[in-house]
């Protein structure tokens, strides 16, 4: 899930140098989650992890980091809800957003002559779903545009593997799967442009069929 929360850390680095500072959660889930750190965290290290409001405490050990950015995958010592919010059960059987106004009422449908998925030259706003890289589920929506026979691209804030399965929902019923093709070397707006294969056609629909 994507949700902030205010945290301190603190551990020992390989070179017996201990740290501690402030964090927070970007994406959690019960096993662990990807946080933003004001100090620099080392993979494999083991760090005390607190909750501010109401205070507690979790061991659990650095299993990515991206120290550029800040960012770390953090797992804990045993899953549970350490962070007291509700987790979507393994289906991921959540509310999907509607349909916006702008999106034609076809988008993302397969034609059955073809098994393509029909998508706006423009682009449509759909819900990605997957697993970033520091194996932490996430669910966002994005602009998906379409760029190839076969591919498109969006902007997610997750950092996620070459190859990573995704689903793409662009409705209730219109969930095909793709894979990450290619990442960006730089973010645009605090997020990673990704490109995405599917395994069906891309046909681009007429913005004014409804």
């Amino acid at each position: 899930m994507l949700v902030t929360l205010p945290l301190a850390v603190s551990g020992q680095r390989g070179d017996g140098s201990h740290i501690s500072g402030a964090a927070e959660t970007i994406l959690v889930n019960k096993h662990g989650a990807k946080i933003r750190s004001a100090v620099a965290l080392e993979r494999s290290m083991e760090v005390r992890v607190a909750l501010l409001a109401p205070y507690k405490w979790r061991l659990a050990q650095v299993v990515w980091a991206d120290v550029q950015q800040n960012e770390y995958g953090i797992q804990l010592d045993r899953p549970e809800n350490f962070w007291g919010v509700y987790f979507p059960p393994e289906d991921w059987e959540l509310r999907i957003p509607g349909i916006t106004a702008h999106e034609p009422a076809n988008a993302g449908r397969k034609t059955p002559e073809t098994g393509s998925v029909e998508l706006p030259e423009g682009g449509a706003i759909v819900t990605l779903r997957g697993v970033a890289a520091s194996k932490v589920p996430f669910q966002e929506q994005g602009l998906l545009v379409p760029v190839g026979e076969q591919d498109a691209t969006l902007l997610i804030q997750p950092f996620v593997e070459l190859g990573t399965k995704v689903a793409v929902i662009f409705n209730k019923q219109t969930a095909p799967d793709a894979v990450v093709l290619a990442i960006a070397r730089s973010r645009e707006y605090d997020r990673w442009r990704v490109w995405l294969r599917f395994s069906q056609p891309i046909v681009k629909a007429d913005r004014r069929e409804r």
